[in-house]
């Protein structure tokens, strides 16, 4: 046996027997979601609030913070621009409302999210708040919040940054809902391939970049809630100056041309990123940003949205095959809500879907990053062009046909990072070494994203979780 062998041998075992302590029998019966309705009453109407925070960590230059996304153990050596989180408070003037946070982070558990709620208790008895989402924009040049990227096999999460960052947000929820005031929401999009490179077969996307548009009654400033599937690790791997990737360049060249409170949250990012616009990493990031911001602000299709809000927040399990996932979880290194499942560890994941109708838009949270092909119709391989030679048939039902909506919109890496969701036909491990060493299809492609998935039932999990919410929904 090689040495890399025995060693991979040692690492499974242990995660095994880690694991083995949660197994107590089949994963738990987590109950259906409450339907929560606001508005669409004859006084309803939207009210919006707005808060944000730089959360950048000012003493970086003295205190080891590692960069998340790409290599373990990469220290952040330099600023290029600031990391921020924001919040938006959304009512329909009947006492109800909820908090949407976006940050510029790589991901958030779910375990770090319930803390985060169930510390605003206090904020939902005197609000009147029914739910708080959390939405990462997974750039690959901030903090490392997850745990995955320290010096292993010590977390490199930092507990006094994830203290900061909690009360911060705290601190926004509070701020958003005080700084509500009536007015209209809008909706519109715009399609933008050029902006959008998928580089990973089957070369399928949907490149709409999505626009809420808030107007205040008293003329202030407006906010806007973006939506668009590329991933930002678009200044690579060499990179250790802090950013927020494009997303900065997005914001700013919005609020050059108009004044405006920006929000973003992105799509289903799997093999997708920003359009090769400039071939220089730097001069990527910050034209694709520019160029996406730009795009933003010609949507000409939108539409008055009626005040009326429908939310459902639904548990489910993912089973976790993944033993590295499942060794990480076990050392301490990222904090899970673990459970028994039926899975090739014995373990699985608590996570959450949520589904929004707001005035007619539907919007689903998903809980890592999903490719494309699992949400819109049309994108999987047939058996002769497929990764592992089967059909589609095999592959979960896209959420846009669940939900009856080619236009549905996805929250991707919201309320929790449970990595990839693939589809089936397209799941391929290594054979000696299966979630560790990537692996190689029938055709001699190369198949990364399958060793930072938890399993290849996670798309399955998400679409029963998705079909609950439907039912939910149809029953009601």
């Amino acid at each position: 046996m090689k040495p890399s062998d025995a060693l991979y041998a040692f690492a499974r075992d242990f995660a095994l027997k880690k694991a083995a302590k949660l197994r107590r029998g089949p994963a738990p019966e987590l109950p259906d979601g409450r339907k929560i309705s606001m508005g669409n009453k004859e006084n309803s109407k939207f009210s919006v609030g707005f808060a944000t925070r730089d959360i950048s960590p000012a003493d970086y230059k003295t205190h080891p913070y590692w960069m998340a996304g790409y290599n373990i153990a990469k220290r952040i050596t330099g600023f290029l621009d600031p990391i921020t989180a924001n919040a938006m408070w959304l009512d329909c003037g009947d006492g109800q409302g909820l908090v949407l946070l976006s940050c510029d982070l790589i991901g958030i558990t779910g375990y770090d999210v319930n803390e985060l709620r169930n510390a605003l208790a206090p904020f939902f008895r005197k609000s009147g708040c029914q739910h708080v989402t959390l939405s990462c924009t997974h750039t690959h040049a901030g903090v490392d919040t997850m745990g995955y990227w320290g010096v292993l096999p010590k977390s490199g999460k930092d507990k006094k940054y994830m203290r900061r960052l909690k009360e911060t947000l705290l601190q926004l929820c509070e701020e958003a809902w005080r700084n509500r005031k009536p007015g209209k929401l809008y909706y519109g999009n715009i399609d933008a391939p050029e902006l959008l490179h998928r580089w990973r077969a089957p070369y399928f996307s949907q490149a709409l970049l999505h626009r809420f548009r808030f107007v205040p009654d008293d003329g202030g400033t407006e906010t806007w809630y973006l939506n668009f599937p590329a991933h930002p690790n678009t200044l690579g791997g060499r990179n250790k100056m802090l950013s927020a990737d494009y997303p900065c360049y997005m914001r700013r060249e919005i609020n050059r041309r108009k004044k405006t409170n920006v929000m973003y949250a992105i799509s289903a990012i799997g093999a997708t990123d920003i359009g090769e616009v400039a071939d220089d990493d730097f001069e990527r990031t910050v034209l694709g940003g520019m160029l996406l911001g730009k795009k933003a602000c010609e949507i000409e299709n939108e539409r008055l949205l009626s005040p009326a809000v429908t939310l459902i927040s639904q548990e489910f399990v993912i089973p976790l095959d993944n033993f590295v996932l499942s060794l990480a979880h076990g050392l301490g290194v990222f904090s899970g809500r673990a459970c028994p499942a039926d899975s090739a560890t014995g373990t699985g994941l608590i996570s959450e879907l949520v589904y929004f109708n707001i005035g007619g838009v539907q919007i689903l949270t998903v809980p890592g990053e999903m490719f494309p092909e699992l949400v819109w119709s049309g994108g999987y391989e047939g058996k002769e062009t497929s990764a592992t030679g089967e059909g589609p048939e095999v592959n979960p039902t896209p959420l846009s046909e669940i939900f009856t909506d080619e236009a549905l919109i996805i929250f991707g890496v919201t309320n929790d990072m449970a990595g990839y969701a693939l589809a089936k036909n397209d799941f391929v491990l290594d054979e000696r070494m299966p979630y560790l060493s990537r692996g190689t299809d029938r055709f001699g492609r190369s198949h990364y994203h399958e060793t930072n998935s938890c399993g290849i039932n996670t798309g399955h999990a998400i679409e029963a979780a998705a079909k609950r919410i439907k039912r939910i929904l149809d029953e009601n």
